[in-house]
């Protein structure tokens, strides 16, 4: 997938100056809380949590709205899949029977069946995770700006009530930096299960495939009676000589 990275939960397609700008939304509204916050000496924290844990994630919201898509589609595909090869399935069982079609059946509908459903239902929670995501991207960075905002309100509202104690910033202080943690951490809490979802479908994609690769380039002879050492020889051409 375009742009997906599984060491981050951010996208390395993000429009950089998106980004910039919602990042100088950032900047601006804690330097105007630094202002409002001195000189209690809680400014420079509030420029510490900012730094260190706000700006990290804010980012570009649009391409997780467009891993949703992607996702979405790839999901349809392996929808399409699950669906033809039922078709060939029951094709099979209209004209063929016996026991290779009956091993052929039970390969189809005990490992490929329930690997292309995994698929598709892993698909589906990204198109779904994705897309909140982006939506969880945008809320945050809003839900910061009217936490700063409403910080910034209480400090000035404070300096203009008269000489005040640092105490009373401070206490503003920790009340805004409570809630920025709160907020950033419901997302990165999500971000984390995005990344476990993908986890998930690489998992699935393996399973699949592992189906295949079992028995690829052997024989199956386990109908055939024969002692189990020859069974072996016959059944993995790798162990061939020619005489």
């Amino acid at each position: 997938m375009s742009g997906w990275d599984e060491g981050s939960w951010t996208d390395p397609d993000s429009d950089a100056f998106d980004t910039f700008l919602m990042r100088g939304l950032v900047v601006a509204a804690t330097s105007a809380l630094i202002v409002a916050l001195e000189p209690s000496g809680s400014g420079m924290a509030a420029a510490s949590v900012t730094a260190l844990l706000v700006m990290p994630n804010v980012v570009d919201p649009e391409p997780w709205f467009g891993n949703s898509g992607t996702w979405g589609e790839l999901k349809n595909t392996y929808d399409s899949m699950h669906a033809q090869l039922l078709s060939q399935i029951e094709k099979v069982n209209g004209y063929w029977d016996d026991s290779a079609a009956r091993q052929f059946h039970a390969f189809a509908t005990g490992d490929l069946l329930p690997a292309l459903d995994r698929l598709t239902q892993t698909c589906a929670l990204m198109d779904s995770y994705c897309a909140q995501m982006a939506v969880g991207v945008s809320t945050t960075l809003a839900a910061f700006l009217v936490g700063t905002a409403a910080a910034i309100g209480g400090a000035i509202a404070a300096n203009a009530s008269g000489p005040v104690s640092p105490a009373v910033k401070v206490a503003i202080f920790v009340a805004w930096a409570g809630f920025a943690v709160a907020v950033i951490g419901l997302l990165v809490g999500f971000a984390l299960l995005v990344w476990q979802s993908a986890k998930s479908l690489g998992d699935a994609n393996d399973a699949l495939a592992n189906k295949f690769a079992d028995q690829a380039g052997k024989i199956d002879t386990r109908s055939v009676q024969l002692p189990e050492s020859l069974k072996i020889e016959i059944g993995d051409p790798s162990r061939w000589e020619t005489r």
